[in-house]
Parts: structure tokens; sequence; C-alpha cells
């Protein structure tokens, strides 16, 4: 599994999910070797995942084992809640995953591996050559405020067509 490309995220193809129940340590493990220090706030705890499953973001564990559906949806979460809240995620999930959680996941994965291409391809720049960094921060900042502000208004009219 290999997590980085550019300095980008990479998550495993769905096959690549363990297809045996996991407990919460060795949960917590896998996201731990996904993300941290890629993510922001890649880093997992207990409670974050049971918050996660209070909250229904992620279905209740089968006999404390979280299954591939569990993974793929955690991983999902994870991504998502750099830039969302969790009611936001809760909704992109809910249309994410109509059509159920394994054609969710590789469809997520196919939109994060195309845009990670088009920032390492300069299609989307994060740097601009000899700009001070806090210009490049404060440039990344907007970009994915903007991206959340989108976002919403998108699920907002899904809503209404649904």
């Amino acid at each position: 599994m290999d997590k980085t490309r550019s300095g980008g995220i990479v998550l495993p193809e769905w096959e690549a999910l363990p297809d045996i129940g996991l407990y919460m340590d060795q949960v917590i493990t896998l996201t731990e070797r996904l993300f941290v220090p890629q993510l922001p706030k890649g880093e997992t705890t207990r409670s974050m995942v049971n918050n996660y499953v209070k909250s229904g973001l992620i279905p209740r564990p089968q006999g404390k084992k979280y299954d591939r559906e569990h993974l793929a949806r955690l991983l999902m979460v994870c991504v998502l809640k750099q830039a969302l809240s969790m009611e936001g995620i809760g909704r992109l999930l809910d249309v994410l995953c109509r059509g159920g959680i394994r054609e969710g996941y590789e469809r997520f994965c196919a939109r994060l591996e195309e845009i990670e291409q088009a920032v390492s391809e300069d299609g989307i720049s994060m740097s601009w050559e000899g700009a001070p960094g806090e210009d490049i921060a404060l440039y990344g900042a907007i970009m994915a405020s903007l991206c959340v502000i989108y976002t919403y208004r998108l699920l907002d009219e899904t809503a209404k067509e649904g």
C-alpha cells in the first residue's frame, strides 16, 4: 500500500482493505500508517472512532470488529474531516454511498487520485515561485474554504432534487 505520491494521499484499493474483522487497536494502527503525517488532522483516536459510530458516520462494529465497509467509511471520514464538519461529512457520505459503500469508496478514491494527479502536474498549483510561505498558506486556506462552501451548496441542491 503506497501511501504517498508527490507528498499526497493515496488510499488503498477496495481489495487491499483487510477482509477480516479488525479490533480497534488495529484500526487505529492502520489509519496512522496511512495518514500520519500526510494529513494535518491525521491522528485517529479510539474516542474519535467511537464518536463517528455514535454519530452514524460509521456503522456499529460487529462483535467489536471493524470490517472492510467500516474501514472504507473511516478512511473517507479521515480525509473529509480536514475541511468538512461532521454534518457535512455525513451528508456527503450519504450521497456518495447511495449505491453501496464499495461503489462510494471506489468513486471517492478515483476522485482523490485525479485531484492529486492534477496537483502534481501543476493543474492545480499550491505554490508560487518566490512567494512567502504565508502567502501560499493563505491561498491554500482560501481554496479549501471555497471548496467547502461549494460542497455544501451542491449538497443542498442534491437534497432538493432527491
